[in-house]
């Protein structure tokens, strides 16, 4: 049998005892010096060939040690011996990419990782000129200095990480002039070249490599005490740092232009104008500016209010700094719903069907799919009679010409499946996808996704290729796509990565019907589907009523619906934020599976529609009704709310600062016998407990005899609290005692909590009462403390 050791830095007891035994042992020069072995014995690992052929050799009782660097699974030799039919076990150990990564303390699981050792440099190259994180596993003649060199005018950092492991390691940070000039290298090393320093919170958080969420960059221009104050309330709001550029104006907007994506300017708007125009080149790619004013008082869009997101950016300010925006974009003075902002590629007379949708003119949608759009105007419809003006919503290529002024919209519709050869460069791949679609009239705009199996996900190839494009890789299990049945099945994928499709077989995985079958070049395949258009059902919790408690992701659902559905006074609520062309259905009490099945029935049919409910749509709401019915064939987004509890709770101060438990006295739908049994649990388990629908003019019962249940394992003294209509203008807040507390100061727009035995009153500010759980931490010492956090990060 071959064992496969893998090693930094020293030589396990279970490696010495088997270099001593073994028949056979393979190695650098060093290891085989210091395990004592016999040059009989001993075969110095260089070419691979040779030694696998000594390996090959061995008798079938005779075990042989293979000695690797790092972890031999990656970038090792084990992948030649198991090729080579020879049969193995491995004992791995920390990579050297791991560990250099480790090093430094940056996250590695969104990078990519090239070897060039004894391999030309032009794969690490290409690999780090297109990514923001990549390690390079080097020798003698492809090591720092020559990557530097290759990659100069782009600005990496890199981190050299040499002798890992060893006594004498070492790991040292550099800029690209510092790595091109660098002389004492000590082998062997590993470089890290990143788009920024290891502490850049992109490369942390994955931002940098599109792993997570996109945070445009923020620059602000500051010159004055004043200005400097309002960019400091302005990042607070937007939760950013912004960048600052605080100097002569002149020099520091086109420093800004370049480096931002977003810019605020806190100059006079004259001035930012003329700074401002001669650097614009076009709406979709200079950023987005606006202007605030020296008293903070309005903020003002400059450019880019749609495509450079500055609309947008001046009502985030205006909020935070309690200023006003100054939208002057029609379709943001009219709530409408701008076309150049909708997600999609656009191309077409933007300004010309904007102006006949604005003028109330017939505008005619068409489309081949269900692809939902947002609320528009009543006179913008699919056939709509003597059009002025259209909207084709497509994701073909090919437009039926007409006179009229249209814009053609490409919905995110389409799933490029691929898989490749080893190695395959992303020009290759990029030829065959565009080749796939030209020759069936598909348009590049509305692919939204590359998928393929797991075994290439790490493709630099396919990696750029999707980068290229600007959608996500979705890579899938072998094991799911061989359960999938497509056209044109073929052994050759079947017995490299276990599955007989990837481009097809990944398509279906992602949910698309196939609309174009495997199309193939000499490295590698090509499918196509569309993903089917469905209508979104977002259920949106209101929370309490107040409308700062109202979430922005809410408001989006609902700007964003064409129906909205729900209980009058909910709906009421927030009516003002339906766009022109939303229709509104309000209901009465008691017509919940009325306004569940209609809201369920538009989604069906291709709508975008918002079911409201107050609170948290999760919590004695919507949610659950929603689900129960069946939502198949159509989107379901669950948008939290701020529940009744969680209001309360803060109302009062601290009251669910430990345990506790929701129960609803409600027992319209669940039997009082169930409600009696977790309060009892309860009450016995000491939670603070929030009943919800505690009474109704009906059932007034239901309180006294669950105050009942719950004094029984606590003493009169506990507190108990009432809060009515909970962050409303009429909200009404009662603190008292379980021995002295009224059922009738409750009603149904109240919520009710009882505390626990620890739950306690305290005072605050002037006097005010508060009610608190403590959370019974037993205070530790500081560095008691700090080493028990430390165990659980």
């Amino acid at each position: 049998m071959i064992h496969v050791h893998g090693y930094l830095g020293g030589l396990s007891a279970e490696t010495r005892a088997l270099a001593a035994s073994s028949a056979l042992v393979v190695g650098g020069r060093r290891h085989l010096a210091d395990l004592g072995v016999e040059p009989e014995r001993q075969v110095v690992l260089g070419a691979l060939t040779p030694a696998i052929e000594r390996l090959a050799a061995l008798g079938a009782d005779e075990d042989a040690l293979v000695i690797a660097s790092g972890d031999p699974g990656f970038h090792g030799i084990l992948r030649r011996l198991r090729l080579a039919g020879l049969p193995v076990t491995v004992a791995p150990a920390v990579s050297s990419v791991s560990a250099a990564f480790a090093a430094v303390a940056l996250p590695w699981d969104d990078a990519i990782v090239v070897s060039a050792h004894g391999k030309p440099l032009d794969a690490a190259v290409e690999a780090a000129s297109q990514h923001p994180k990549v390690g390079v596993l080097t020798s003698p003649h492809a090591g720092i200095r020559e990557l530097a060199a290759a990659l100069a005018g782009l600005g990496r950092h890199y981190v050299l990480a040499e002798r890992l492991g060893e006594a004498d390691q070492r790991v040292r940070v550099f800029t690209e002039q510092e790595a091109k000039a660098v002389a004492d290298v000590e082998e062997p090393n590993v470089v890290l070249i990143l788009d920024g320093t290891p502490d850049d919170t992109a490369l942390i958080s994955g931002e940098a490599t599109g792993e997570g969420p996109h945070t445009p960059v923020v620059g602000q221009l500051t010159n004055s005490p004043a200005a400097r104050r309002h960019a400091d309330a302005i990042d607070k709001a937007l939760g950013v740092t912004s960048r600052r550029y605080d100097g002569p104006a002149k020099v520091s907007l086109p420093r800004a232009w370049q480096d931002c994506d977003l810019i605020v300017s806190h100059l006079a708007l004259g001035a930012t104008t003329r700074l401002v125009a001669p650097l614009l080149k076009h709406k979709k790619t200079d950023p987005g500016v606006v202007v605030v004013d020296e008293a903070g008082r309005f903020a003002v869009p400059l450019v880019g209010g749609h495509a450079g997101g500055a609309n947008d950016l001046a009502r985030r300010i205006a909020d935070g700094l309690g200023a006003t925006p100054v939208l002057t974009t029609a379709t943001d003075a009219l709530n409408l719903p701008a076309l150049d902002t909708l997600g999609w590629a656009y191309s077409g007379d933007v300004a010309g069907v904007t102006r006949a949708l604005i003028d109330g003119e017939p505008v005619a949608v068409e489309k081949a799919h269900g692809w939902p759009l947002p609320p528009l105007p009543a006179n913008v419809a699919v056939g709509a009679e003597n059009p002025m003006a259209r909207i084709v919503v497509t994701d073909t290529v090919s437009v039926p010409g007409s006179p009229l002024p249209t814009v053609v919209l490409h919905p995110k519709s389409l799933v490029v499946g691929m898989g490749c050869n080893r190695g395959t460069g992303v020009d290759v791949l990029h030829a065959l996808l565009t080749e796939t679609l030209e020759a069936n009239d598909l348009a590049v705009e509305s692919v939204a996704a590359i998928t393929t199996v797991d075994a290439k996900a790490g493709e630099i190839g396919l990696i750029q290729l999707a980068n290229r494009l600007g959608v996500p890789l979705k890579d899938y299990d072998a094991a799911e796509l061989a359960t999938f049945e497509v056209p044109t099945p073929s052994d050759a994928p079947l017995k490299a990565v276990g599955t007989p499709s990837v481009a097809e077989a990944s398509v279906l995985a992602r949910g698309a019907d196939l609309i174009v079958t495997k199309q193939k070049n000499a490295d590698a395949t090509c499918a196509v589907g569309r993903i089917p258009a469905r209508g979104k059902l977002s259920v949106v919790g209101l929370g309490p009523g107040a409308r700062d408690l109202l979430t922005p992701r809410a408001v989006e659902a609902l700007r964003s619906s064409t129906l909205i559905v729900g209980y009058g006074p909910y709906v009421k609520q927030i009516r003002d934020l339906a766009r022109p062309g939303t229709t509104v259905f309000a209901s009465k009490m008691g017509t919940e599976e009325e306004r569940t099945a209609r809201a369920i029935d538009a989604a069906r049919a291709g709508e975008n529609v918002s079911l409201v409910c107050g609170g948290d749509p999760a919590i004695y709401a919507m949610a659950s009704p929603v689900l129960e019915q069946g939502t198949d064939g159509i989107d379901v987004d669950i948008v939290p709310g701020v529940t009744a509890s969680l209001a309360a709770s803060a109302i009062l101060g601290a009251a669910l600062g430990h345990d506790n438990a929701t129960i609803s006295l409600s027992d319209l739908h669940t039997p009082w016998d169930s409600i009696e049994r977790r309060l009892h649990g309860a009450a016995v388990g000491d939670f603070v407990v929030a009943l919800y629908n505690p009474r109704s003019k009906k059932r007034t019962a239901h309180l006294p005899r669950a105050l009942e249940i719950l004094g029984s394992h606590r003493q009169p003294s506990t507190p108990i609290a009432v809060v009515q209509q909970a962050c409303r203008p009429r909200q009404k807040v009662i603190m008292s005692t379980l021995g002295e507390f009224r059922p009738e100061w409750v009603d149904m727009n109240s919520i009710v909590i009882v505390g626990s035995s620890t739950t306690r009153y305290v005072t605050s500010g002037g006097g005010e009462q508060r009610m608190v759980t403590p959370r019974d931490y037993q205070w530790m010492p500081h560095t008691a403390q700090t080493d028990s956090e430390e165990k659980t990060r």
